[in-house]
């Protein structure tokens, strides 16, 4: 196999309002470039929310994950490590290693990339997530409280392990 074998095939642009659109977990999460749309080499997200927002801690079987931080503030935790990234911050997070973030500051924007592209967060986010086409990202429907079983069961069928709660707020 030749390197251009793995280049993607065809030329995609996307504009700004033209992104599917999730709600989950408190944040937004739009859909800025999909593994059908990189030949599978990666899948990219932009994600937007309050102070506060973040994931449970997960670990991904067959995911590397990278994260940008174009406005605001974030906490990563990879390991145990934890790292206060403000805007222009980039980090990767190999497979199989256990990681989360937080918001910390208001106005935070952070993208986030999966490689290989669509092995599993694209179809996770669809399944926990409401489809929403509002900026603030509040679906129609009054967001109950995560049941934490269901989103660990429904991530392994995605190919993530959830092995803790989200992080707590910041001191």
């Amino acid at each position: 196999m030749t390197a251009g074998a793995l280049l993607p095939h065809k030329v995609v642009v996307r504009l700004p309002d033209e992104a599917e659109s999730i709600s989950l977990l408190g944040g937004l999460y739009r859909y800025r470039g999909l593994g059908d749309d990189t030949a599978r080499l990666y899948s990219l997200f932009e994600v937007t929310g309050d102070v506060g927002l973040g994931a449970p801690r997960h670990v991904h079987d067959e995911e590397a994950e990278a994260f940008y931080v174009v406005d605001g503030q974030v906490t990563l935790f990879h390991g145990d490590l934890e790292v206060d990234a403000p805007s222009g911050t980039f980090a990767v997070v190999p497979r199989e290693v256990p990681h989360t973030f937080r918001f910390d500051a208001p106005g935070t924007r952070l993208l986030l990339i999966t490689s290989p592209g669509n092995a599993g967060h694209e179809a996770l986010f669809r399944e926990l997530g409401d489809p929403t086409s509002r900026e603030d990202g509040q679906s129609s429907m009054v967001a109950a409280p995560p049941d934490f079983a269901k989103l660990a069961e429904t991530a392994a069928r995605h190919g993530t392990r959830i092995v803790g709660p989200p992080p707590g707020p910041r001191a």
